[in-house]
């Protein structure tokens, strides 16, 4: 058996409905957030998750313990996890920061460049990709479900080699989930099938 992590965005949130930044704020699952992480739970009992590991963050927590209560398997915090620090932007809507030059780059490609205060994409996919490959060391041969949050995965998922040009808004919506096969030999993650 292969060691698998189940990569999924948390439950849709009241700032989500108004498309306004959360980043290392937040705000709670609406109904249909706790309606998505229940439908993420039952779509994962096929799978024999054997823990649950998600980012600090309430929304993910939130998420977490609906699949913790519907799976009747364990779950953890890991800071790691944390959504992107997106700075000074954190709490606005993105129909206010679209006309900034730097928008693009920002929020659409994976650069060196962040905002004020912020962490850069890069930075983000770096640490994003270092904390599951220590959690899948940590797993050998389980299947492990991973809560955290949209800009994050699509920072992870340039890094894993299927960058765009769309933000996470469009690329990844709440509940959305991605499975990843970690390679210990090569101590590799990669892409697989659900």
């Amino acid at each position: 058996m292969s060691t698998n992590i189940y990569l999924a965005r948390h439950g849709e949130t009241v700032w989500n409905q108004t498309q306004r930044l959360q980043g290392h704020l937040d705000s709670p699952l609406t109904d249909a957030g706790e309606r998505q992480a229940k439908e993420l739970a039952s779509s994962l009992q096929q799978y024999d998750i054997a823990q649950i590991i998600s980012s600090p963050l309430g929304r993910a927590v939130e998420t977490a313990k609906v699949c913790c209560n519907a799976l009747g398997v364990p779950y953890e915090i890991e800071p790691q996890l944390i959504e992107r620090n997106l700075g000074q932007w954190q709490g606005e809507h993105v129909a206010q920061l679209k006309s900034l030059p730097e928008f693009d780059e920002m929020l659409q490609q994976v650069t060196t460049l962040s905002m004020e205060h912020g962490e850069s994409a890069q930075a983000c996919s770096d640490r994003i990709y270092e904390a599951l490959v220590t959690i899948a060391q940590h797993s050998s041969q389980r299947n492990v479900l991973v809560i955290f949050h949209g800009e994050a995965l699509r920072c992870l998922m340039h890094r894993l080699g299927a960058s765009s040009s769309q933000s996470a808004f469009s690329l990844y919506p709440n509940g959305k989930m991605i499975k990843l096969s970690f390679c210990v030999t090569q101590r590799h993650l990669s892409l697989a099938a659900v």
